[in-house]
């Protein structure tokens, strides 16, 4: 039975706050855990020193906090580990690399992953192959430091060869590393309209590292029953396999950048009226 301890908090739409002000409201609402969104303009990790990322693992801790995933911004800045240039993948390997080894220090043990956007005049066979020698090389690291890699399907709008639960598990195979797991985005799989939650269980098995848990219409990233989507039968699917795993709330929204704390609070509000 999943448990509300595996509900992350994430401070996606609390960037008009500062990250303290995110931190003290996880606590405050009850969260153990959270994800972590590094981004400025709360932890953009060029502008942190290794002893800065020492004390905000010491901030966080005190706080009662444990970060279970640290997602590093890779949708606007220019990371792509599939772009056909080999130094724009080059750099986007060392950007997850160093990201891994902050999350280390953070002593968190999971690092999101995604392949970035792809070229629609690109040859997908070639978009694929280079996707797979980044994620490679980013996995020596990983395995290193002892860090999961749960990789996201972005949409059918950001790329055309990796949008689908088969992509990630044929890619988890192709790589062969252990720590190359798979993410089920609710919202995102609405909005290809390719899979179902129960096309990614199917798919990813026991590669299914993470979820981020929210709602849509589709499109939108909402609070689980803001939305159109069946997030009573997706949690119903989860529980059904009894996923041990975390549910990331990536709320995205600009609903909610205001009060984010009230859409944090509502989320926890739906959880406790459908675990209970």
């Amino acid at each position: 039975m999943i448990q509300i301890s595996q509900v992350a908090a994430a401070n996606y739409h609390y960037k008009r706050y500062s990250l303290e002000y995110f931190l003290n409201s996880a606590a405050r609402l009850g969260f153990r855990n959270i994800e972590l969104w590094a981004s400025g303009p709360h932890f953009h990790l060029d502008y942190f020193t290794i002893q800065e990322v020492k004390c905000l693992y010491q901030q966080i801790k005190s706080k009662g906090l444990k970060v279970v995933c640290l997602t590093p911004e890779q949708y606007v800045y220019p990371v792509s580990i599939s772009h056909p240039d080999p130094e724009y993948r080059k750099q986007s390997v060392e950007y997850f690399r160093r990201h891994i080894e902050a999350a280390s220090l953070l002593e968190c043990d999971r690092v999101l992953v995604t392949t970035g956007i792809a070229y629609l005049d690109a040859d997908e066979t070639e978009a694929w192959e280079w996707c797979r020698e980044s994620l490679s090389e980013i996995c020596k690291t990983a395995e290193t430091n002892g860090v999961y890699l749960p990789m996201e399907a972005f949409t059918s709008f950001s790329t055309q060869v990796f949008n689908q639960a088969g992509h990630i598990a044929k890619m988890i195979e192709e790589v062969g590393s252990p720590y190359l797991k798979g993410l089920a985005d609710t919202d995102v799989m609405a909005t290809t309209g390719k899979d179902t939650i129960h096309d990614f269980i199917r798919e990813l098995g026991n590669d299914l590292d993470h979820v981020h848990f929210v709602d849509g219409n589709p499109g939108g990233h909402l609070v689980p029953g803001e939305g159109v989507l069946d997030m009573a039968e997706a949690l119903k699917a989860l529980n059904d396999i009894d996923y041990k795993g975390y549910l990331g709330l990536e709320l995205l929204d600009r609903r909610y950048i205001l009060d984010p704390e009230k859409a944090m609070r509502d989320s926890l509000t739906w959880f406790e009226e459908h675990l209970s």
